[in-house]
C-alpha cells in the first residue's frame, strides 16, 4: 500500500472508537484509494500524483472517519464482517466516493452540466467538509466546460449528505461561494441544486469565466451561520483565452 494511503486510512481510523470496525475500514478505503489511482496513472499521470490526487479527491480523513464512526458507534451490537462491509459500501456511497444508491444517497451530477456545454479539459477537486448537518463533498471530476457560443465555465459537482434520513434537502442556493485562482484571479461562484435524495442532494459549483492561464482554483463555501470549508479544483491544462 502507498505510505499516503496508509496515513490517509490511519487517520481516518483514529475518529472510529469501534476498534473490531477499523481494520475493515482501512481495507475498504484502500481499495477505493488504489481503484482511483489507477485510473489516473491511465490518464497520463505518474505513479506519485496519481496517488496524492486519489487521497486529495476523499476531501478531510477526521471528517470521513466521524462519518463512519456515527455510523458504526462502539455502542451498537457486533456485527458481522459482512454486514460491516455492505453498511461501509453504503455509507461512502452517500458520500459520493465509491458506489451509488438510487434514491438513497446522492450521485454527483454528470459533466458537463448544461445544455450545449462541452467538457474541453478535465480536472480533479479536493477538499470538503461539514456544514450545518451536511458533509458537502466534491465529485472526482471537475473540469472547464465551454458553451456553444464559447463561453467557458469550471464545473465542481457536489453532494450533500446526512446520515438522518429525516432532515429536509440541503439549500445550495442558500450558501455563498467565492475563489481565488493561480493567475491573479479571483470573484463570486454560483451555485445550484440538482436532485433530492433520502439522505441528501447533489449540486454544482460553477465558475464563470475563469482567468485565462489558471489551472488552480480555490474556493470557499460559507453558511449563513458563518461556518466555511473549502475545496481546490486542479485543472490538466491551463484556461485558454476566451
Amino acid at each position: 500500500m502507498s505510505p499516503l494511503f496508509a496515513q490517509f486510512c490511519e487517520q481516518v481510523c483514529l475518529m472510529i472508537r469501534w476498534k473490531a470496525a477499523r481494520g475493515p475500514v482501512a481495507d475498504e478505503l484502500a481499495a477505493h484509494l488504489e481503484d482511483h489511482a489507477a485510473a489516473l496513472e491511465a490518464r497520463g499521470l505518474d505513479p506519485e500524483t496519481a496517488a496524492r490526487r486519489a487521497v486529495e479527491a476523499m476531501g478531510d480523513p477526521y471528517a470521513l472517519g466521524a462519518e463512519l464512526d456515527r455510523t458504526h458507534p462502539p455502542t451498537v451490537p457486533r456485527l458481522s464482517l459482512i454486514c460491516l462491509v455492505l453498511g461501509l459500501l453504503v455509507l461512502l456511497a452517500g458520500l459520493g466516493r465509491g458506489l451509488h444508491v438510487a434514491g438513497v444517497a446522492p450521485q454527483a451530477p454528470e459533466l458537463p452540466s448544461g445544455a450545449g456545454y462541452t467538457l474541453v479539459i478535465e480536472g480533479s477537486a479536493a477538499g470538503g467538509g461539514i456544514l450545518g448537518d451536511y458533509t458537502f463533498t466534491p465529485s472526482r471530476q471537475a473540469g472547464l466546460a465551454q458553451a456553444w457560443l464559447g463561453e467557458y465555465e469550471i464545473q465542481l459537482p457536489l453532494t450533500a449528505v446526512s446520515s438522518r434520513p429525516w432532515l429536509p434537502s440541503p439549500h445550495f442556493t442558500a450558501l455563498a461561494a467565492s475563489y481565488t485562482d493561480d493567475a491573479g484571479g479571483s470573484g463570486s461562484c454560483s451555485l445550484w441544486a440538482g436532485k433530492s435524495y433520502l439522505l441528501g442532494a447533489s449540486g454544482m459549483l460553477l465558475i464563470a469565466e475563469p482567468t485565462p492561464g489558471a489551472t488552480e482554483f480555490s474556493i470557499t463555501l460559507s453558511a449563513p451561520t458563518g461556518e466555511s470549508i473549502f475545496f481546490t479544483v486542479t485543472l490538466d491544462q491551463e484556461v485558454p483565452p476566451s
